[in-house]
């Protein structure tokens, strides 16, 4: 069997849908008032690098506070512990 090796149109397209997914994940963390927060900073982190990574999913979100159902804070002091 032949070994694929990714021709540079296939990692053009990666790197224009790495690049998409940064764009989209800072504009909702932004609107969410998430944006400093230490997961998505991963994410984003994640997304410029241009590089797959095994360890990467599952991806979650440590607990931000609500009020009344809705987005308040997040807690900066969190360590990156669980």
């Amino acid at each position: 069997m032949k070994s694929v090796t990714p021709n540079s149109e296939t990692n053009r397209r990666g790197q224009e849908i790495m690049g998409q997914a940064y764009q989209v994940i800072g504009a909702i963390a932004s609107e969410a008032g998430l944006f400093e927060h230490p997961d998505v900073q991963s994410a984003l982190d994640y997304f410029s690098e241009n590089r797959y990574r095994e360890d990467f999913l599952p991806f979650s979100l440590r607990p931000v506070d609500t009020v009344n159902g809705k987005l308040e804070t997040f807690n900066k002091n969190t360590s990156g512990d669980s």
